[in-house]
């Protein structure tokens, strides 16, 4: 598989819901507070009112559904996803791998509508670090 850098994706992340214990698990839901994110073709900020809706399985995994809106500097939205799973119990933990699509009515913007991004993340003290990488 090929790849090539599409961002650098910082969320800040608010105090979290905890649902509780649901029949797929425990449910805690993230708010996204804000961010920011850059690349060699798009830059800008992460808006507020986002969130990432997990679920911790019995074996310890989180799955997760993250869904937030990004302003590009020159003010494009864009609508992005992401599915993923963090498991902080992994040899390298913590695994933090994502899978991510975007949409955007913007025509600067349309080759997102047409790509498929996977990411690595990583836990920071102010809220998590996704390096993407387009899928080519």
């Amino acid at each position: 598989m090929q790849t090539r850098p599409l961002m650098k994706l910082r969320l800040e992340t608010g105090p979290t819901l905890d649902v509780g214990a649901a029949p797929e698990g425990t449910r805690v839901t993230f708010p996204i507070g804000g961010g920011s994110f850059d690349g060699d073709r798009l830059r800008g900020k992460v808006l507020p009112g986002g969130a990432d809706w997990t679920v911790k399985r019995a074996d310890g995994v989180m799955e997760l559904d993250l869904r937030v809106t990004l302003e590009t500097e020159d003010g494009a939205l864009v609508y992005m996803t992401f599915a993923g799973i963090r498991d902080d119990g992994a040899p390298d933990a913590p695994y933090l791998r994502t899978i991510s699509r975007f949409e955007t009515a913007d025509a600067r913007y349309a080759f997102l509508n047409r790509l498929l991004a996977v990411g690595k993340g990583v836990i920071r003290t102010e809220g998590p670090e996704h390096a993407l990488e387009e899928v080519l």
